[in-house]
C-alpha cells in the first residue's frame, strides 16, 4: 500500500469528524471537501467514493485495535480474568491513542456502506472475542451469558463511559480505570 499523503490525511480527518458528527448518511462529499479545505476533485483523486473513505477509516481503526489486542497478549493458558483485563486495557489504550476510532468499533457490521473486507475484518475480531468469552465460561464468566451478550455488556458500558468522560471532562486516573474494569468484570462473572 502506498504511503498516505498529507492531503489524504487531511481528507480522512475531515471525513472522520463529519461521520462522527453527522453519521455516514448525513455526510456529503461537498461537506468533506469544505471541511478538508480541498476541491471535490481532489477527494476523488484519492478516494473513489464516500463508501471507499468510510471503509478505509473503518479498517484502519479495526487494524489499530487488533494490533493492540495482539500486543502483550496473555499467555494462552492464562485465566479468563487476565484476558478480560487485557481486552479492557486494550480498549482504554486504543481510545486514548485514537479517540475517534471508537466510533468505528461501534458501527454495526451489517451497515449498508461497509464493504466485504470491512465486514470480514470485524467478523474476525468478534469471533476472536467470542472465543475468549466462551472459553471463559469454564473459568469465571457467567455460563448463561452468550459471547455476544458479554461483548454487548462490556463494550456498551465502555462506549457510554467514554462518552461521559468526554462530556464531563473527567480525567480517568489509574484508580478510576481499575474500578471500572473490576465493575465490568463483576457484571459478567459468577464470582465477585
Amino acid at each position: 500500500m502506498p504511503a498516505v499523503t498529507d492531503k489524504q490525511e487531511q481528507i480522512m480527518k475531515a471525513s472522520l469528524d463529519l461521520f462522527i458528527e453527522r453519521g455516514f448518511d448525513g455526510t456529503t462529499m461537498p461537506m468533506i471537501s469544505k471541511r478538508a479545505n480541498v476541491g471535490a476533485g481532489t477527494i476523488y483523486r484519492y478516494f473513489d467514493s464516500k463508501e471507499a473513505l468510510v471503509n478505509i477509516l473503518y479498517q484502519r481503526s479495526l487494524s489499530a485495535f487488533i494490533e493492540k489486542m495482539n500486543t502483550n497478549s496473555p499467555d494462552p493458558k492464562a485465566s479468563i480474568r487476565a484476558y478480560f483485563k487485557h481486552v479492557f486495557y486494550c480498549l482504554v489504550l486504543f481510545t486514548k491513542e485514537n479517540p475517534s476510532g471508537l466510533y468505528f468499533l461501534e458501527i454495526d457490521r451489517r451497515s449498508h456502506y461497509l464493504d466485504e473486507t470491512s465486514k470480514e475484518k470485524m467478523q474476525h475480531l468478534l469471533h476472536e472475542l467470542f472465543l475468549i468469552f466462551e472459553e471463559g465460561k469454564r473459568d469465571g464468566i457467567h455460563p448463561n451469558l452468550s459471547g455476544r451478550t458479554i461483548l454487548s455488556i462490556v463494550f456498551g458500558a465502555f462506549v457510554q463511559l467514554h462518552k461521559q468522560i468526554l462530556a464531563d471532562g473527567i480525567e480517568p486516573t489509574i484508580e478510576f480505570l481499575e474500578d471500572i474494569e473490576q465493575s465490568l468484570w463483576r457484571a459478567i462473572s459468577v464470582a465477585s
